[in-house]
């Protein structure tokens, strides 16, 4: 792991902009509040209320309406422009601004904190963990839960449905609603921590010096350690993703999320003149002072940690299903000539000697001739070149061994029988989640291929399916199974790759297949891939039954993306109308940026989805220019397009991904996307509904029905 350790520069400068107010109490101040923009509130222990504005330098705080009983806590309800209390009395009053004085809600459930959440939904919880939601609206509290293993620093995040808090040396995250425990990391005895659950990563301060960084998803620690000279006891992840630190002799520092460097570091007073430190909605850091005053400091949003490299490469082993036919090991010189000639790069390298060759020519010859002398000099050197180099490139080509990535072709079995078999595939470590790295060319002269930075198949064997069942039998019984099915314009390679790639980044521990149906690989084929999708549906049913079958037991997650969601949807609807024991064995279903007609999806498919216990996870986006091309040529929306809105009904949770990175088609973001990788492993390895996944923010519509955006 690596330390990286900076120290605080000489003379730091007070930060700018800030504002110090002085506040009229005579007790020390227990609780200082974010009540939105120009509106902060203090509480005494003596539970008098001084609202004032952080933003104006010896502004006039005023006095909140006096109640019958002191104050214990208050929490803002901003959406409802009021404030929720808590009095020492053990009742619930609501204070709407402007009113003059606060009316009863109803009795707490306990004494405790207060937190808040959007449309009236708060929390109260006590120092021994238990914890109850309120609904302000209803003026009703749910039961009395108690979150599991409680200890101390009870912290609330996304809008009220995730909690973390540490207890025996770890910190512990756990769903609100359900009180179910999402995650257990052992940060040891840390002085703060702060969880960023749209980017999925806590940051904790540890009591000898330094910040880790955790991937929540990962569970484990990224490969370095924020060092610094003193002890941080304040941190946390502003909007931007950066992290704000404060160490105990006063140096504020901002960690680009970027690298993890320092990005700016100003002066705050030291922690032995300050209660405490919060950052308000409005990205202004709050220092509570000891003097029964706050100074407000209006931070500066700047801003994803790289992991260290190593070398090498890991073996993986897949399995396969298809109903292509087999390759021609062997084509006539004019194909070979044609397919070489029309390649992009050979038809630029042509084009541009033939502009040179008949340009020298048309300026050193004299008048009369010029014209077509150069048009002459200028096809005689393209036709000794492209003579030349196919020659070379093709006695190269014809004296390398057959590659097993060409073993099948595109054309269909028509005979409706799938061949069985096993694939052999080198992944490098050394590169990205989502990476698929391959030898590159130019001109048709291949680079040479390195297992430890490219993905090569070394084998491709076909065996028969009892043969392939056995294998998997003697290893032990698995637990999981991936069963992946590939979009149009994808060979059998790319298929094999793609799957293993998947595997290996989404931790697989039991077997990968994936099924190969005959995608010509071109995108001019599409009409046709369409009909060899219509052809693929019963041979992927025998597919999938063949395993479930024999493996009863086996978690399998189906994975399939593009038209290949289409084979998925006909045979999932074939296999319930069946009541086949086949579906018994899916644990998970994910379409992504699937090319299917969105209303023939609810049509048919929503029924079935109502009636099957089966997570379906729809990932689409709006920069997915292949499906909208797709939409184009069938007069109506795909749906993996979010356009003119997603496709969001009961049994499917539906992931918005158009903030993502994506190539230029927008179509691969389901394997290339470090991000979407990220959820996927939750909804794979973890089986987290999208409401309790770390790296999504939940966006309701007009109907308050729900669907999710993939945060970067």
């Amino acid at each position: 792991m690596a330390f990286v350790c900076f120290s605080a520069p000489a003379g730091l400068a007070v930060a700018q902009g800030q504002s110090h107010i002085k506040l009229p109490l005579d007790s020390p101040i227990i609780r200082t509040i974010d009540a939105g923009v120009g509106a902060t509130l203090v509480v005494s222990d003596q539970g008098k209320v001084i609202r004032f504005n952080p933003n104006v330098e010896n502004g006039q705080p005023e006095s909140l309406a006096a109640l019958a009983q002191p104050i214990a806590d208050l929490v803002p309800l901003r959406d409802l422009s009021a404030t929720l209390i808590l009095d020492l009395e053990g009742q619930l009053r609501l204070l709407r601004d402007g009113a003059i004085d606060s009316e009863f809600l109803l009795a707490a459930p306990m004494q405790g904190k207060l937190f808040a959440a959007e449309k009236g939904r708060a929390l109260v919880a006590d120092s021994d963990g238990n914890y109850a939601l309120i609904d302000v609206a209803s003026k009703t509290a749910a039961p009395v839960k108690t979150f599991p293993d409680f200890g101390t620093n009870l912290k609330l995040y996304d809008d009220l449905s995730l909690a973390g808090f540490q207890a025996s040396e770890s910190l512990q995250l756990v769903d609100v609603d359900t009180g179910e425990s999402l995650a257990s990391l052992p940060i040891g005895e840390a002085v703060d921590f702060d969880v960023s659950k749209t980017r999925g990563l806590v940051a904790a301060a540890s009591q000898f010096g330094g910040v880790q960084i955790w991937d929540l998803v990962q569970q484990e620690p990224l490969d370095f350690t924020l060092g610094m000279l003193d002890e941080v006891w304040y941190l946390k992840f502003l909007e931007s993703g950066d992290l704000l630190t404060i160490t105990r002799p006063g140096v504020a520092t901002i960690y680009s999320s970027q690298d993890w460097r320092p990005v700016h570091t100003f002066q705050v007073p030291p922690m032995s003149e300050l209660r405490f430190a919060n950052v308000s909605g409005n990205n202004e850091l709050m220092l509570t002072t000891e003097a029964e005053s706050v100074h407000t400091i209006p931070l500066v949003q700047y801003g994803f940690a790289a992991r260290l490299t190593s070398s090498g490469y890991v073996p993986v082993k897949l399995w396969y299903a298809t109903n292509r036919l087999p390759g021609e090991q062997a084509s006539s010189l004019s194909s070979r000539l044609v397919q070489w000639i029309f390649q992009a790069d050979v038809v630029a390298v042509l084009a541009i000697v033939g502009v040179l060759a008949a340009t020298l020519t048309f300026f050193t010859i004299k008048k009369g001739w010029r014209l077509l002398t150069s048009v002459a000099v200028a096809a005689a050197s393209i036709l000794v070149l492209a003579a030349g180099l196919f020659t070379l490139v093709d006695r190269n080509a014809k004296s390398a061994p057959a590659a097993p990535e060409s073993y099948y072709g595109n054309v269909l079995n028509e005979s409706g029988d799938i061949a069985w078999g096993k694939c052999e595939i080198t992944v490098p470590v050394d590169r990205l989640p989502g990476e698929i790295n391959e030898p590159g060319g130019f001109l048709g002269f291949q680079e040479a291929a390195n297992p430890e930075k490219h993905f090569i198949i070394t084998a491709v064997e076909p065996t028969s399916s009892e043969s392939i069942l056995d294998q998997v039998k003697s290893r032990g019984e698995p637990e999981e199974f991936l069963v992946f099915v590939h979009g149009y314009n994808v060979p059998f390679s790319a298929a094999a790759k793609r799957t293993a790639q998947l595997k290996v980044d989404l931790n697989i521990q039991g077997e990968a297949f994936f099924f190969s149906w005959p995608s010509h690989g071109d995108l001019s084929k599409y009409l046709a891939d369409e009909d060899n999708a219509e052809l693929s549906k019963a041979p992927f049913q025998e597919m999938l039954k063949t395993i479930s079958q024999s493996f009863p037991n086996v978690r399998i997650h189906l994975i399939g993306h593009s038209m290949g969601t289409r084979i998925i949807h006909e045979s999932i609807r074939q296999l319930h109308a069946e009541r086949s024991p086949a579906l018994d064995s899916l644990d998970s279903l994910v379409l992504a940026a699937p090319d299917i007609d969105r209303r023939q999806f609810r049509s048919e498919l929503a029924k079935t989805v109502q009636e099957l216990d089966l997570p379906i996870t729809l990932y689409a986006s709006a920069n997915d220019r292949a499906l909208l091309v797709s939409g184009q040529l069938h007069n109506n929306s795909r749906l993996g397009d979010v356009f003119p809105e997603p496709v969001v009904m009961p049994g499917v949770e539906t992931i918005d991904c158009s903030l993502i990175d994506t190539d230029w088609l927008g179509h691969g973001y389901y394997g290339d996307s470090r991000d979407l990788l990220q959820d996927l492993i939750q909804v794979i390895r973890d089986d987290r509904p999208a409401a309790q996944r770390f790296g999504l923010t939940v966006q309701t519509m007009d109907n308050d029905q729900r669907y999710w955006f993939l945060r970067p």
